[in-house]
């Protein structure tokens, strides 16, 4: 006759991974400690008061978890639980919209886990006296610390380059996931995802543009597919023979393609054919819908195309130098400089709405923080108060390179 089993089952397995996690941690909290976090979650006060109280909650959640199992106090357990319920889990959820990854498997994912975050922390709320659900509950909060960890070793590897982050998550969730719910976990974990795939093909009905962004690996650069952009223009310069490239400088390429495109002579390009090619180039959804605000009657002259769309596949912000490392007010004029494509003195809103797009902000955020400034531009002072998390992540995310390479950032990644 069978029996089920009890509580203890996998004690020790569980035991086990808990400590190696707690080991994991050190090395993840020195890293958030000595880096500057990613700009969407410090741009708008609300998110910076959700990341705020994920931070605390979950470093009161390891602790008091950790307390909880060593003195087998019951009171410490059901403040561990209640510190899950009404902060990590909830300040978790806030955080679903600008998860980067597949949004297809990443949003799935990451509402499986935080379910069952929330399921074991009210078992443990109503049984303070039980390890079994005090170690579960620890080790789902401990998936992103194993995320953390993978991404770092899958990259050292160069292992999963075009999809690094969704599946470090992937394989974080199936190392821990069967530890908490048995032996059927990863079939309920994928079954989970899988349906809401389908769920989402079969009523929102996306065309092949819109699954492939839903599909994708969505990364803070990923403003344009550059490859597609980059065999676009490399095309348009064939089209035009341009078999002297090296004798060119950017912008007559630019015009020379340019001109290729203005079909009737004007000076413009039509819009919808640059709506056509913005699609065609995987572009962000909000930074296609928003970027006819940036045109006048929907034509795109000259200088808008070379501005918003020619340089739409390069990064926005260059490299620095040995010996130039630079701190505070230095720093931010240089990644200033960087952004300012016009030198102007002054940053529009375009460019500030590009760089918090390609940084992962929802288009409601974007307009938000925008909201707040009149002219919609940006002095250098402005810039320097206003924009910290922005200038101090830009520039800790510059590769240290000679002059005559181009910047690769140090991940992709600071979540």
């Amino acid at each position: 006759m069978t029996i089920k089993h009890p509580e203890d089952y996998m004690y020790m397995e569980k035991c086990v991974l808990c400590i190696i996690s707690s080991f994991f941690n050190i090395f993840v909290l020195f890293y958030h400690c000595t880096h500057a976090p990613h700009p969407k979650y410090l741009i708008l006060p609300q998110r910076r008061f959700v990341i705020y109280t994920h931070i605390l909650s979950g470093v009161l959640e390891f602790l008091t978890c950790w307390i909880a199992f060593c003195t087998g106090s019951e009171r410490i357990a059901t403040i561990a639980a209640i510190i899950a319920i009404l902060a990590h889990v909830p300040s978790a959820y806030y955080q679903t919209s600008i998860a980067f990854g597949a949004k297809a498997i990443m949003v799935a994912g990451y509402l499986f886990a935080i379910n069952i975050h929330l399921f074991c922390a009210l078992h443990l709320f109503f049984n303070p006296s039980s390890s079994y659900w005090l170690l579960n509950m620890f080790l789902v909060h401990n998936i992103y610390v194993w995320c953390r960890v993978l991404y770092a070793f899958f990259k050292f590897l160069g292992l999963f380059q075009d999809s690094l982050y969704t599946n470090s998550v992937v394989i974080a969730s199936l190392i821990l996931i069967p530890a908490v719910l048995g032996v059927s976990a990863n079939m309920l974990f994928l079954g989970y995802v899988v349906s809401s795939i389908l769920l989402y093909l079969i009523i929102v009905r996306p065309n092949k543009i819109d699954r492939a962004y839903y599909v994708g690996e969505r990364t803070r650069n990923l403003l344009v597919n550059k490859d597609v952009h980059s065999n676009w223009l490399k095309e348009k310069a064939r089209l035009v023979r341009m078999n002297k490239d090296n004798e060119l400088s950017d912008q007559q390429q630019a015009k020379l393609v340019f001109d290729l495109l203005d079909e009737d002579k004007n000076g413009y390009i039509d819009g919808e054919e640059i709506n056509r090619l913005l699609k065609e180039w995987q572009t962000a959804e909000n930074f296609r819908n928003r970027f006819f605000r940036w045109t006048k009657n929907g034509q795109i002259s000259y200088e808008n195309f070379y501005k918003n769309i020619w340089r739409l596949g390069e990064t926005s912000i260059g490299h620095f130098q040995e010996g130039q490392n630079k701190e505070g007010r230095a720093r931010a004029r240089f990644i200033f400089d960087c952004l300012n494509n016009d030198s102007n003195g002054y940053l529009d809103s375009i460019e500030i709405q590009k760089l918090l797009i390609q940084w992962g902000l929802p288009d409601n955020e974007v307009d938000a923080y925008l909201a707040n400034d009149d002219d919609k531009q940006f002095s250098f002072d402005e810039f320097y108060h206003n924009l910290k998390p922005v200038w101090n992540f830009a520039y800790e995310n510059m590769t240290l390179k000679d002059t005559d390479e181009v910047l690769k950032p140090v991940h992709d990644h600071s979540s």
